[in-house]
Formats: structure tokens, sequence, C-alpha cells
């Protein structure tokens, strides 16, 4: 039962079984995500209640459409999930169509009942008989962005504009709670996240890990892949496949059970088996799988590795507005044994000199420079240009804390021509503009001109460093080499 899961992002058609009218519903919530993300084919309300809902015509059985349904979502209570699976047996004697089942309802295996475990025995071997696929139980769905797909009964906070549109993010979570949480913090980012596809994978009764990784691999518009993990019963596995995929794409993990009490909790949330954290941090090591350690490192190094090229090597330079946050963010990058900080040419350090503020601290220490709250626009820019000329530079992370007279949009607007028109380097700049709501704006202005920015120094160290050694996991393979990350 291992066919492919195409249908499960570009289904011909989706019907809802479970939908409703009330909007504090799930089923409901359903029926207007995919209307408002554009689902551009046929959608089909099943609910016994209902005469129609948001102007769709509803039916009472799934085996009474006589339109092709590919996707199948279920959300009605699991004591109904013998009479629906009854229906579907009709439905695939005259029609033969289903593909893929979402299942977002819960109260299934993962209660560890008798009576769970029989009721997701009857949804699995049912489909099983036909070839179908079945995500969940106990999921929230699936999004992909670029077939305008939403099977979800989260809120994601997607203006209208952004709902549609692709980026090169695909994400596998194994916690409804923490995709619903990764989709709204997302979308509250300066500029919300595009997400290419969003699977949330629930119980893992059929459709798991493995599964979606090799989909991920073979996807096009995959370029990054991120996985919120609590277990998997196949861990050996699941690391195979996880080390080939990562030569060829970067994969971000958050990867929780770190503790024998957390194991113990993520092992009674899904039932699914921990296994030892520190044989999967071995591996990780071992074959280049980036590991995080909260949501927002995951989100920052999903966008970076999404967004911006793999460092050549591992000099960085830190080019600070302030002198506290660069001394906070030397600090940062000088504990991870990867990640040096170069020494620049004398050419290199006399066009500092000549450019900026009389003040300013130029390579004291070496790979450092403080170019002073008195920096202007301009300065900002052209420190930023004469750093990333150097020949001993790999990646600069950039900090600057806007001072109120400093003007936020023209620096968002001279960094975005800059670094996306003029810059013919192929180094990475990781942006880091504080602090909060202040320099939102900018933010925001420079995130939808295609800059990646950090509201936290140590975030962009984070993503530098893994970014680097990922690069050198790469170079390493060119060359034969075995390789292990130097640090966590």
């Amino acid at each position: 039962m291992k066919n492919n899961l195409h249908a499960l992002f570009d289904p011909e058609n989706i019907a809802i079984i479970g939908a409703s009218s009330n909007p504090m519903k799930a089923g409901y919530i359903i029926l207007s995500n995919l209307i408002r993300i554009g689902y551009p084919k046929k959608v089909f309300p099943v609910s016994v209640n209902e005469e129609s809902i948001l102007d769709f015509p509803c039916y009472k059985k799934l085996s009474q459409v006589e339109d092709t349904v590919e996707l199948v979502v279920l959300i009605t209570p699991s004591e109904l999930i013998y009479d629906i699976m009854k229906d579907l047996e009709l439905r695939m004697a005259a029609k033969n169509d289903v593909k893929v089942i979402v299942c977002a309802a819960a109260n299934y295996g993962e209660t560890r009942t008798e009576e769970g475990r029989r009721r997701q025995a009857c949804l699995i071997d049912t489909a099983g008989k036909y070839g179908i696929r079945v995500l969940g139980p106990n999921c929230i769905g699936v999004i992909d962005n670029i077939n305008r797909v939403d099977t979800t009964f989260v809120e994601t906070l997607l203006p209208s504009e952004t709902r549609g549109k692709k980026g090169g993010i695909s994400f596998i979570s194994q916690s409804g709670s923490i995709a619903a949480a990764i989709l709204m913090k997302g979308a509250s980012q300066p500029a919300p996240i595009s997400i290419n596809k969003f699977v949330s994978i629930g119980n893992m009764a059929d459709v798991d890990f493995i599964d979606l990784l090799e989909y991920f691999e073979q996807d096009e518009d995959t370029r990054v892949i991120g996985m919120y993990m609590e277990g998997c019963a196949d861990g050996k596995k699941l690391i195979e496949t996880m080390a080939r995929i990562a030569r060829k794409k970067p994969i971000v993990v958050l990867k929780v059970g770190r503790s024998d009490v957390g194991a113990e909790a993520a092992n009674s949330h899904t039932g699914s088996l921990a296994g030892a954290d520190e044989v999967y941090s071995a591996a990780f090591r071992q074959f280049g799988i980036i590991r995080t350690y909260n949501m927002q490192e995951l989100i920052d190094n999903l966008q970076a590795f999404d967004s911006l090229p793999l460092p050549e090597g591992n000099r960085v330079f830190i080019l600070s507005q302030t002198g506290g946050f660069g001394i906070y963010s030397t600090d940062a990058l000088l504990e991870q044994k990867t990640l040096q900080m170069p020494v620049v040419t004398s050419e290199t350090k006399e066009r500092l000199r000549s450019m900026l503020p009389e003040m300013a601290s130029i390579c004291s220490p070496e790979g450092y420079a403080d170019i002073t709250a008195s920096a202007n626009v301009r300065q900002h820019v052209d420190a930023l240009r004469a750093v990333l000329g150097d020949e001993r530079v790999d990646s600069v992370i950039f900090l600057t804390v806007v001072p109120s007279f400093l003007p936020q949009k023209e620096l968002a607007e001279e960094l975005i021509r800059f670094l996306k028109e003029e810059d013919q380097s192929g180094k990475p700049v990781y942006v880091s503009v504080l602090a909060g709501n202040y320099v939102w704006g900018c933010r925001a202005l420079l995130e939808s001109g295609g800059i990646k920015t950090f509201d936290e120094p140590a975030n962009a160290v984070s993503a530098v460093k893994n970014m680097t050694e990922y690069g050198m996991f790469l170079s390493a393979l060119k060359g034969g080499e075995e390789f292990e990350q130097i640090s966590e």
C-alpha cells in the first residue's frame, strides 16, 4: 500500500465528511480554508444535518457524490467510522476513485484503548483494501500552497494575498498543536512565511515520516525540509532515509524527548516510541542533519536555508552598528567551534576607516567592526559592501539597532537595492534588526524584499553555524571524507 501521495497535495476534488455550518466547528473551518486559499477544483461537503454550507450543496453520504473525489477529509466523531467505512466500500465499488483520506478526528489508536484501536484498524484496513493512503488519525491536515490545497482546521492568520504564494519550505509535524503554532507563528513574522507544503501526520497509522520525506525528496519545489519529531517506530529506516535525502536537501529538525520524562510524554502523546535521544543526536551529527532546540530557531533556520546561499567557508565577519549587541554576538559566535572570525586585508580595513565615523572601531578584535550609532544609511551599506568584497570573508552577520535619527524605510530600501540588485559576492548576509515593534516596519520591508531578518542575534549565529556545517558536510561528501558536526 505504498502508492505515491500525489493526490494528497493535488487531488481531483475533495469531500469533507463532517462539514458544518457552525463557524466554531472544524468542519466549517476546513471548508472555509479551502475557499480562502483558492482551491481550483470542486469541494463536496458531506453532512447528515445540513442542506448547504457556504453556498455549497451538501450530501448525506460520500457514495452520493457523482463527481470524482480523490481526497476525503474525515472530521466526524470517531464512533461513526464504522458506518463511514461501509459507505466508502460502496463508493469504491461504484467509482474506485478515492486515493487519500485525511483523518483529522482524534480518539483513535492514540487513546490506547481497545475501542480506539478497533476504530483505527477499521479505518486502515478498509482503506488498505483499495490502496487508499491515510493521513492521521489525530492530525490537522495538509497544506499545498502551489496547488492551493488547505484541509486544516487552523486559522493560519495569513493575509489573503499570501495564501497560495509558494516558498521552498516543506514541513512535517508529528504534533497537531505544534503544527498549528508554527503556521500561526510563521504568519506572524514581519513578512508572513510562504510554505511550499505542510503536513500534520498525527498517529502515523499509515502515512509516516518516511513516506513524506521520500515525496519531498523528489519534489522540485522543496528546497529545505523541516520536521517536528517525537519518535518513530522504525528509527533505523527513518535515519537511513534522512541521511540519503540530506545529501541533496537540508533537513532541519526540532526533536523532542531529550530527557527520559520527555520521551515518556512523547510516547503517551502519539503512541510512537521516542527512542534513545543520544542515538538520534549522534546520527544527526554524522549525516549532516540540522537539529534545533526551540520553535523560533527552527523557523529562522528554515527561512535562512530557503533564502540564503550556503557559505563557502567558516569565516564570519560581524558588522555591527551597536557595541553591546556586537559583543554579545561575538561571544555567541565563538562558542561555536565550527566558526572563525577572519583577519581581513589591510585594504579592507583602510576602506572601512575611510568611510565610517571617526569613533568607529575597526577590526578590534579581528573580524569585527562597530560602525557606531552615528553611521548613516550610506555608511551602513558601504561598510557591508567593503566587508563582502574581502576574499577572506565567507559570510556576514549584520546588526543594527535603528536609532530615531536613522530613517528605517531608507535603510531597508538601500539594503534591498544592494543585496538583491548590486551584490555579486554570492555570500550570505544574516541581518538582525533590533529591537521589537519599533523596527517591525523596517524588518517587514526587508523581508518583503526577500531579505531574511532575525530579531535575536543568537538565532542569526545559529543559522550561520548550521548553514556553514551543512556546507562542510556537502564538501566532505564530494571529497569522499567522513563528516561529523563539531557542535550541536
